[in-house]
């Protein structure tokens, strides 16, 4: 069997997407982030594959704001470690000490992620050792492997820095792992990412039943107009 995890912060307001904070309340930030989540389930749903999904959250007294949007069939565990890369580590390797054969990791902020990139991960999982999805600002939103590589997690990757991704690869080459790659997506921490994201849905750049729909409604909500989305980046 195969295992997804989805690592997500609770969205408790103040304490979630604070990059975002330049132009939304920290109220409206837990909300987007709400519906990332929710735009995550649903695309799930869409996936035709034999896995068990998982969610590993922080910080662990929160859980309660969040329990009544998650899906039945998904298994949530709290998140341990003090650093990021920690609590990857951990989460990936609970799993593959529950046996599952392959285990993939995403983060929650890329609200357009499709069910082909998931599908993606394990069908490179067939042939390599480790699979990453890159972001756009040099970090990834997905890594997946068929056991577990500590080295991938260490001390010397500055997490949150726009070397994360090659640095991973060039560890992984120095270990002589075989990393493949799926497609290149870009994460939601700024205001900038945010107007991207509305702007490619609105040229035309997902198919209409894959579109975040939670979160396009949410940045329709904010800004119903492209001129005060220009002003906004402008200003």
């Amino acid at each position: 069997m195969d295992a997804l995890i989805l690592m997500t912060r609770v969205p408790v307001p103040g304490k979630t997407k604070t990059r975002l904070m330049e132009i939304l309340s920290g109220e409206e930030c837990a909300q987007i982030h709400r519906c990332f989540l929710l735009d995550l389930f649903n695309m799930l749903n869409r996936i035709n594959l034999d896995i068990d999904v998982f969610l590993s959250y922080t910080p662990d007294p929160s859980f309660s704001i969040m329990a009544d949007m998650i899906p039945d069939d998904i298994e949530c565990f709290p998140q341990r470690g003090e650093g990021l890369g920690e609590r990857m580590l951990n989460a990936i390797d609970d799993l593959f000490k529950r046996n599952y054969d392959k285990v993939v990791l995403i983060g929650t902020d890329i609200p357009d992620i499709q069910p082909v990139d998931i599908k993606k991960a394990f069908a490179i999982l067939d042939h390599k050792d480790v699979c990453l999805g890159p972001t756009a600002d040099g970090g990834y939103y997905l890594i997946g492997m068929k056991q577990l590589y500590p080295e991938l997690f260490g001390e010397q990757l500055k997490w949150g820095n726009r070397s994360v991704f090659e640095s991973t690869v060039d560890i992984g080459n120095r270990q002589n792992l075989k990393v493949g790659l799926c497609s290149k997506h870009r994460d939601i921490d700024t205001k900038e990412d945010l107007f991207a994201l509305k702007e490619g849905i609105l040229n035309g750049g997902l198919d209409e039943q894959m579109i975040p729909k939670n979160t396009f409604e949410f940045i329709k909500k904010c800004w119903s107009g492209a001129e005060n989305v220009k002003g906004i980046i402008n200003g």
